[in-house]
């Protein structure tokens, strides 16, 4: 998970909180507030704060997303009002877990001879999101970062863009390192994939057993038979 960009400010009555997530869906985001909790989980990213005062989620909670500038906007009423909240500029401390875990289990199993059970309903059960995992403050890259990186997408103006992404989108794309492949070695990155990919059998197939593509071909949509008249009406 990508840990956002943000910046935290108040006045007497709430704290507003603004995040930046450039890559995400209006629609598909998650929010939960408790006291000195806050978490916001909008896939690829995912912001945990602990808070040096108390919010509250009453009704009076605002929140808003500016799809243009990529920037989520949340203002969240204060549980006493009046109360100034100090260190909000301090980004690592409130980015930090409230406790840790422990890293041994505190009962080991020695004897695994009636385990078998467990393990077979281990496999079904879905995996835990993590909500204590670590986070690192945001940092932009420097120009200097940004120009050793390899330009691709519309017109060669984007960068930098898989490096914050490439968890997520590891199993979408083909070429694992874009940020340091060429053009050049990513179009023989493809032509080797799509040599690799080829099959004679379904390529024969497509070749000669092609009445369900000469139907699709000759298929006329309703529409195309509408008149002038028709239209108009």
């Amino acid at each position: 998970m990508i840990t956002p960009a943000f910046d935290l400010s108040q006045d007497p009555d709430q704290l507003i909180l603004c995040i930046r997530v450039p890559y995400t869906r209006t629609s598909e985001f998650d929010l939960f507030i408790d006291g000195t909790d806050l978490k916001f989980f909008a896939k690829p990213y995912f912001l945990r704060l602990t808070l040096p005062g108390r919010i509250v989620e009453d009704g009076r909670e605002k929140a808003n997303f500016d799809i243009d500038k990529g920037l989520f906007t949340l203002q969240v009423p204060k549980e006493t009002a009046g109360e100034h909240f100090e260190g909000l500029q301090m980004l690592t401390s409130l980015l930090a877990p409230k406790g840790t875990r422990s890293a041994k289990p505190l009962v080991e199993v020695v004897s695994t001879a009636c385990s078998e059970g467990a393990e077979d309903n281990e496999e079904e059960d879905e995996e835990e999101f993590d909500w204590q995992v670590e986070q690192e403050v945001y940092k932009e890259l420097s120009v200097e970062e940004l120009s050793a990186l390899q330009k691709y997408g519309f017109a060669n103006q984007r960068s930098g863009v898989f490096a914050r992404l490439q968890e997520e989108l590891s199993e979408v794309i083909d070429v694992q390192n874009p940020e340091g492949t060429s053009a050049a070695e990513r179009r023989q990155a493809r032509l080797e994939a799509e040599a690799s990919a080829f099959s004679p059998d379904h390529y024969l197939a497509d070749l000669f057993e092609d009445d369900e593509i000469n139907r699709l071909l000759k298929f006329r949509p309703w529409w195309t038979k509408l008149s002038v008249s028709t239209e108009q009406e």
